[in-house]
């Protein structure tokens, strides 16, 4: 009868206590910066998302981060840089795979990192080294010194159509002037009436005194790379602060914080796709006091001075100088876009996701495929057991202030044998311990059924599975286990303790 009672009473109590495991505001303090698939905490630690991961999960192994680079080769693909100056990168390609490091030998005080069928690296030093890519699988070789250039400030990429595709490598050097490929990477040459530039996007150039320059990446059949290159200055563009491009679409920012568009609308899709281009610039009138701006998918986005984003839409065959901007988002001091979503940092630090999140590109614990309207990306959260982080494969999802953890993660780690059926979905979690009764959980993640010792639990959030992980709820589970389970809001930590008895 006590056991019974005892029993009774330990399930009403991890029924019905109270956890604040989410939506507390995030301390900025915590997020050092972050990128468009991960974030470095103040203690150095850094966390990913996208693909197999789909909430912030920490990585174990690497710490001491000091910068990430995104999106390198493919979308999602990472480049970080630890305190030892080391460089290491992190393919995320397939949804499959688990994540890998690999280290890109021969890389020190990085600065900027840019890929097509090469990978250029810049050094802090202005130093240029390069990589191919092995067997297209993403893989890179040991980067090398790149010579007939040097003093580089900033590098960028696209391909140039003669009428093959042809690599084009642009090189802002530290006195102004821009360099370019002239055949593969064996020659270099400068770009003709281009000094005291400051800022460089695929095939535009900022001038200091706010004037953009551009050059061809189209070219007659008979071009090559060694022929001489000439800019051309965009007459209506004058008084500009900043410039973005895709390769496709330009956006130019002005010191009155108008926004200017020209080159590539888009219609169709898939193999019907079609883009159209307005070769002129527009001011667009949508928007005003734009600080930033961001070419993402089929929209812009535009932040303003006040702290607000909006969208126009790039779907149709022109856009127009009254085009509609659409109010996304307030209180915003930052943005960091992937090719087809973003992610913003608000004012009270917390971070939030728009656009596609078809390989979980939005950190929010699930793959639908497109958020319309901002989403907020999962916190990331630490588990420790008896003070020792627990490394995750994926990371800690919260849902209606509940955490749930991946089915092989922690419980084994309290004395229990987890085993999980996959044709029916039950996971069986049961711990024998010597002189003591054995505990066992069933959880049925296809009918939510849950019991105890063979006593039905009702549970407010059901287990569930993403990506085909299954996810089990922690306190109870933990607490059941015979384990003390404890929320530390301030540091963003869940902490276990085992709970030994004496006689």
């Amino acid at each position: 009868m006590k056991r019974r009672t005892l029993l009774l009473s330990m399930i009403a109590l991890l029924l019905f206590s109270s956890n604040a495991w989410a939506a507390e505001k995030e301390s900025t303090s915590r997020i050092r910066s972050y990128d468009s698939g991960s974030l470095i905490q103040s203690d150095g630690s850094l966390w990913l998302w996208g693909y197999n991961q789909s909430v912030p999960t920490r990585v174990e192994d690497k710490p001491d981060v000091v910068k990430t680079f995104s999106n390198i080769i493919n979308e999602g693909d990472l480049v970080f840089t630890l305190q030892d100056h080391s460089a290491w990168y992190v393919p995320r390609d397939n949804i499959s795979e688990s994540v890998k490091f690999i280290p890109l030998e021969g890389l020190q005080n990085l600065a900027a990192v840019s890929g097509l069928n090469h990978v250029l690296a810049l050094s802090t030093e202005g130093s240029i080294y390069f990589a191919d890519r092995l067997n297209n699988d993403d893989i890179l070789g040991p980067f090398q010194p790149l010579s007939g250039v040097d003093g580089v400030a900033d590098i960028d990429s696209y391909y140039e159509e003669r009428p093959e595709y042809e690599e084009g490598w642009i090189f802002l050097k530290k006195d102004g002037s821009v360099w370019k490929n002239t055949k593969g990477l064996q020659g270099f040459k400068p770009v003709s009436s281009l000094k005291d530039i400051t800022a460089i996007a695929k095939n535009i150039a900022l001038k200091k005194d706010g004037t953009v320059w551009t050059w061809p990446k189209e070219f007659d059949t008979n071009a090559t790379l060694s022929d001489t290159i000439s800019a051309a200055q965009i007459q209506s563009l004058t008084g500009i602060q900043a410039i973005k491009s895709n390769g496709r679409t330009y956006l130019a920012m002005d010191r009155q914080g108008r926004l200017w568009f020209w080159g590539a609308t888009v219609t169709g899709s898939s193999d019907a796709t079609t883009y159209h281009n307005e070769n002129t610039p527009v001011l667009l009138t949508g928007v005003k006091n734009v600080k930033d701006a961001f070419i993402v998918e089929r929209s812009i986005l535009a932040l303003t001075t006040e702290g607000n984003v909006y969208a126009a839409s790039l779907d149709g065959e022109k856009l127009l100088p009254n085009a509609h901007f659409t109010l996304l988002a307030q209180h915003i001091q930052s943005i960091k876009a992937g090719p087809r979503h973003v992610i913003m940092q608000k004012t009270d630090g917390t971070l939030w996701g728009w656009g596609v999140n078809k390989h979980a590109q939005l950190g929010i614990g699930d793959y639908e495929f497109l958020y319309s309207t901002p989403v907020p990306v999962q916190k990331p959260i630490l588990v420790r057991l008896n003070g020792i982080p627990v490394p995750l494969s994926n990371g800690v999802i919260t849902r209606n202030g509940q955490a749930f953890i991946p089915l092989r993660s922690v419980f084994d780690k309290l004395g229990a044998e987890v085993t999980f059926d996959s044709n029916n979905k039950v996971a069986n979690i049961i711990q024998s311990k010597t002189g003591a009764n054995p505990v066992s959980l069933q959880l049925n993640l296809k009918t939510s059924q849950t019991t105890v010792n063979g006593r039905p639990v009702e549970l407010t959030i059901p287990p569930f599975t993403v990506n085909g992980i299954a996810y089990l709820p922690l306190r109870l589970i933990s607490e059941t286990l015979g384990a003390k389970v404890d929320w530390i809001q301030k540091e963003g930590t869940i902490t276990i303790t085992t709970v030994t008895t004496t006689k």
